[in-house]
């Protein structure tokens, strides 16, 4: 195709640099209105065709939704917009079975697909669900930190995908594409204010053909919000002062340095894609972030559970101003100046804060031989987090961290793919990708006690610097044979070969932290001090399909899949001398199995079915034990999946449906006995006297109290049996030139247990979550106004939970620290383009 009206959108561009705050509309571009599917935007992702019909890329090529077999659900911009999702803990709850937490610190994220993640605590474990932006793939959880904008379709699709998606997928692909180029000149916007949290948000986009051959998009996005969580900590006198000891400054803790905990993030993208009309077609993103916040403690408060008084503890001081219970309340303080100033990159300022830089670029490039399509698309992806903030959840600091985080990665994929008259075809592909993860780590711990100790004016236990770099080739292909019209085989395999080295060494320790003379059991450097290793494995991930269409209405399907994540090295886990190679490596996890599904389009009436079981084995798995500050990371034997689910959608009348989804999923693990979560026993109770807690026994019954768990049978964290939704939209004429629009949404999840330890408090009950909206707006679609509800009862729920350091000093269960889900949400919008 050919662009055309090239001077409009460079008035457009003009007009970004001005001081106008707006942003994308609210019902973004369908085919019909974006540059030439054919570019293929790295996969170009869902969106609705000229037909009506959806075209997905969950096989790397652009094809209806009723033709693919695969577990997929489809979001365009426009259900996208409705509830305004934007990060994947929003999109994740859009979608039935899907969980995503923003977790910030260590591994940044967690995501979840039926029940299946990776804990967000480790830096070094990648997730089991792969994203896959713009066309490249990250399975970082920083992830999950990452706003998104201007989108033009999510697809989710379950289950894994090694073969098209490669490693870290074994749960699933989460494949999100923004908007690109339109035919014609528009720039638009939106400007949004939401009540509760204080939060406004100005979006704004450009976009159209800048010569016959090149289109354009530019888009921008600035948020700044008060806050949703209240900040309750106050000042309050340090218990461990000792002014024969402890400088004056410490006397006193500051408490808060704001009420609520605030953000603020500016984003940016800017597209270019390239069609004369020929045989080849190209398409570069880039996509960029800064986000500022009020310290990466703010992701979490603490849930409990707590002694009588219902109030947490730090190291057994009560703080006056916490509670334990997941809600809109928090209390988190920061650390005074002089012990900042201490700390080698403190800077002299106690305020807890964290900021973050990211980059995302593709390059997507494609040649058309007619029955031959060569594709190739390169990939950027950079990371850089730091933060300082007090992990203990309370007005005391008791635990202080300050984290330096960035990873780098290239990619390179190449495909190369048929499309034959005749009954046979393939698709070749191979892989590349270089990544570098670097760690610097200064942690605080009962800093007022070490400084004391060490009569060297530090406060902190240790300063580590680590590193992670890992390599990773693969090749894939398949076959496919129409053995019949309305009867499709296929099947295909990737092979991978991921190579991981890690180096790990403490600047400075202090009491079990000082290794300076430390020679470490399976290190591969024998340097005293140095903890490396290598780590590689290969593995072969095979996939074959039967797919049967019986007529243009009905798709169904049987496949047999296999996944894989690979293994490697944590590396958060705090060094002691104590320490082995053992103690931070980890192996691959894989699943095989299989899934048969259903999908039907009859017009009015839409559905999808699947059923299917699937079984996994050496899930990784890490457990904080905050007694002795270190992390327990192993290989989670198996667990076996088992689960159906169902969604469909009915059009009752023009502009009137109603739709639904349901999915049960029974995930249980075999095989697996880890970490019990933090117990403590009353002084002086004896082995012999001693009874574990529920789910607990002891490792030596009688002669010692350290515990163990026996995961035999259970549920893995985040992973409800039963979820389901249900809902209905209407958009109707009001007079002959506007439109109303109304939307309700009701989301279902049966109970689960946010905590990888299985802790009592990380338990969460099953719950329901409302949204609605409702619109008014102009027929041309040149103006709308929303009012935008989400999570209307006000439910704070748990996204995640582990154990808190300084949380298990009194008997019982310890304190768990959460991150919990924003409560209720009214955004007023206002939107535009032309």
């Amino acid at each position: 195709m050919s662009f055309s009206k090239k001077r409009p959108f460079l008035v457009g561009v003009s007009l970004l640099a001005m001081p106008v705050l707006s942003s994308a509309p609210l019902h973004a571009q369908t085919a019909s209105s974006s540059v030439d599917s054919n570019v293929d935007q790295a996969p170009t992702g869902a969106k609705a065709a000229s037909d009506g019909d959806i075209v997905v890329t969950a096989r790397l090529r652009n094809e209806s939704l009723m033709d693919v077999p695969v577990a997929i659900t489809a979001l365009n911009a426009q259900k996208i917009e409705q509830y305004k999702a934007a990060d994947l803990t929003d999109i994740g709850s859009l979608v039935p079975n899907v969980i995503v937490s923003d977790y910030k610190i260590n591994g940044g994220g967690s995501l979840s697909i039926r029940g299946i993640s990776s804990p967000a605590t480790q830096i070094g474990f990648e997730q089991p669900v792969s994203v896959s932006i713009d066309g490249v793939q990250t399975s970082a959880g920083r992830v999950a930190m990452l706003g998104f904008f201007d989108l033009g379709s999510v697809e989710v699709m379950r289950g894994p995908q090694a073969l098209f998606f490669g490693k870290n997928s074994p749960a699933g692909v989460i494949s999100v594409t923004s908007a690109g180029p339109t035919r014609q000149f528009e720039f638009g916007g939106t400007l949004s204010y939401e009540f509760a949290g204080r939060e406004m948000v100005g979006e704004a986009h450009v976009a159209g053909p800048i010569s016959d051959s090149l289109g354009g998009r530019l888009a921008v996005r600035y948020r700044s919000m008060g806050g949703w969580l209240h900040n309750n900590a106050g000042p309050i006198a340090n218990p461990y002062y000792d002014p024969a000891v402890l400088p004056a400054g410490t006397a006193i803790l500051p408490g808060r340095s704001s009420k609520r905990i605030g953000e603020h993030e500016w984003m940016g993208r800017a597209t270019l894609e390239f069609d004369n009309g020929g045989p080849f077609t190209a398409s570069a993103k880039l996509f960029a972030t800064r986000y500022n916040g009020d310290g990466a403690g703010a992701f979490a408060q603490n849930i409990g559970p707590c002694a009588a008084d219902g109030k947490p503890r730090s190291y057994g001081n009560v703080d006056p101003y916490g509670d334990c219970r997941p809600d809109d309340q928090t209390s988190y303080g920061d650390i005074p100046d002089v012990v900042a100033a201490a700390m080698p990159r403190g800077g002299g300022d106690g305020r807890a804060r964290d900021h973050m830089t990211a980059y995302i670029g593709s390059l997507n490039l494609k040649y058309d031989f007619g029955p031959l399509m060569l594709t190739s698309i390169t990939g950027y992806v950079r990371h850089d987090y730091f933060y300082l903030s007090a992990l203990d959840q309370t007005v005391y600091g008791g635990l202080v961290v300050l984290e330096d985080n960035s990873l780098e990665s290239v990619s390179q994929e190449l495909r190369l793919a048929s499309d034959f008259d005749g009954p046979l075809n393939f698709f070749l592909g191979g892989y590349y990708q270089h990544s570098k993860d670097d760690l610097y780590n200064n942690a605080l711990i009962t800093p007022y006690v070490f400084y004391g100790l060490a009569g060297n004016g530090r406060y902190d236990a240790y300063e580590k610097v680590a590193d992670l770099v890992s390599d990773t080739i693969s090749v894939f292909g398949q076959m496919s044979f129409d053995i019949a019209d309305n009867l499709e085989l296929a099947g295909g395999l990737r092979y991978t070969h991921e190579k991981r080295t890690t180096t790990n060494r403490n600047l400075y320790g202090f009491g079990p932290f000082n290794t300076a003379n430390t020679i470490f059991p399976g290190s591969t450097d024998p340097t005293p001090g140095v903890l490396a290793g290598s780590f590689s494995d290969n593995n072969v991930s095979p996939e074959v399909t039967l797919t049967y269409r019986p007529s243009s209405s009905l798709t169904t399907w049987i496949a047999y899949k296999t996944g894989f994540k690979s293994g490697g090295f944590a590396l958060t886990s705090p060094m002691q001398s104590t320490a082995r190679l053992s103690d931070i490596d980890f192996d691959s996890e894989t699943v095989k199995g299989g899934e048969v599904g259903l999908r039907g389009d009859f017009g009015a009436f839409k559905f999808n079915a699947t059923a299917f079981l699937y079984d996994f084995k050496d899930l990784q798995a890490t457990v904080y034990n905050p007694v002795e500050v270190r992390y327990v990371i192993s290989n989670a034997g198996k667990l076996k999946q088992r689960g159906v689910e169902f969604d469909a959608q009915y059009d009752i009348a023009p502009g009137f449906e109603v739709h639904g989804a349901l999915a049960y999923v029974r995930n249980r693990f075999h095989d697996y006995i880890g970490q019990c979560y933090a117990y403590t026993y009353a002084a002086g109770t004896l082995p012999a006297d001693a009874n574990p807690p529920p789910g607990c026994s002891f490792l030596d019954p009688g002669k010692s109290l350290v515990l163990q768990q026996d995961f035999e049978g259970t549920v893995p964290a985040r992973s409800p049996d039963l979820t389901g939704s249900f809902g209905a939209s209407y958009e109707g004429d009001v007079g002959a030139n506007m439109i109303f629009g109304l939307s309700a949404d009701a989301y279902y999840s049966d109970s689960y247990n946010a905590s990888d330890a299985r802790s009592p408090g990380g338990a969460q009950a099953s719950f329901w979550r409302y949204n609605a909206g409702v619109r008014v707006g102009a027929a041309d679609k040149r103006w709308e106004v929303a009012l935008i509800g989400k999570n209307l009862t006000n439910k704070h729920y748990l996204l995640f939970a582990a154990d808190r350091t300084g949380g298990a000093t009194i008997p019982g269960a310890g304190e768990q620290r959460g991150a919990v889900a924003r409560g209720r949400e009214v955004n007023l919008q206002f939107s535009f383009k032309f």
